[in-house]
């Protein structure tokens, strides 16, 4: 049962993003426009950077968010749009492997933890502490979030434990963020830079997750009809003193980038 309302949460979620991208409001006349699919996760530093960049260089920055599974299977059915964020490495391969995205820059590295409430009230230090009875465990759908795919991948059989006992399970990181924040749950495993992000939780690092770190990267769509411009925006992303300055200032640890050249 659990499986099957993943699927009807991610299918929700992608006929839902699908519906938001075809009722975009059109530009101001004259102001040039970029559309970017964009992970749950990277938003707080996107949707900053975005802004900076409206003011700088006059181009509009639409974002859409969700999970990066979700966004790939979004764009990969309407065929527009120009960059795509995503959280992991492994959402980039796929893309790449049915020839829908060119050029690649990384924005920033991350590493799951597990994440607590502030305080960790249920003495919370390993992953077998997250299987006990007393804990509420909230965890993204896997085929859907970043962070829950990579964790699969990285635990195994542990990673079936978890989803079997998980009391929640949502589409996106954040929102199993704003859960844990809430109160409403015990604990989830979330990306480090998104526990920095949320007021009243706290990452507990076990050897198993923070060992393997992921780059966020920024991807020219091959549909997009302005790749000159896309990839203009990607380099201010990820240049030392535009974006990677945002993605630090954060949680995230920035990939390192050319500095930016107006």
């Amino acid at each position: 049962m659990k499986k099957f309302a993943a699927l009807i949460l991610l299918l929700a979620a992608l006929l839902g993003g699908i519906a938001l991208f075809q009722r975009r409001a059109s530009p101001p006349a004259g102001m040039a426009t970029l559309t970017v699919y964009c992970a749950a996760g990277l938003k707080k530093p996107v949707e900053a950077i975005a802004q900076a960049y409206q003011k700088e260089a006059g181009v509009e920055v639409r974002l859409q968010f969700g999970g990066s599974g979700t966004l790939l299977s979004q764009f990969r059915v309407v065929r527009q749009g120009d960059l795509f964020l995503s959280a992991d490495e492994g959402a980039i391969a796929d893309a790449r492997q049915v020839d829908l995205i060119r050029e690649v820059l990384p924005l920033a590295k991350q590493h799951p933890v597990i994440a607590v409430r502030a305080g960790n009230p249920k003495n919370i230090h390993t992953l077998t502490d997250l299987l006990r009875g007393d804990v509420k465990l909230a965890l993204a759908n896997p085929e859907a979030a970043s962070i829950s795919r990579v964790s699969q991948r990285v635990l195994g059989a542990t990673w079936t434990q978890l989803a079997a006992h998980a009391a929640v399970m949502k589409p996106t990181v954040t929102e199993v963020a704003g859960d844990l924040a809430l109160g409403t749950v015990d604990a989830a495993i979330l990306w480090d830079a998104i526990v920095a992000q949320f007021p009243g939780t706290a990452a507990v690092e076990v050897p198993e997750l923070s060992s393997h770190h992921e780059n966020a990267s920024a991807a020219v769509l091959a549909c997009s009809r302005q790749p000159a411009a896309a990839l203009r925006f990607a380099r201010y992303l990820c240049a030392p003193e535009k974006g990677g300055a945002v993605f630090q200032s954060l949680g995230f640890t920035p990939a390192g980038g050319d500095a930016w050249v107006p």
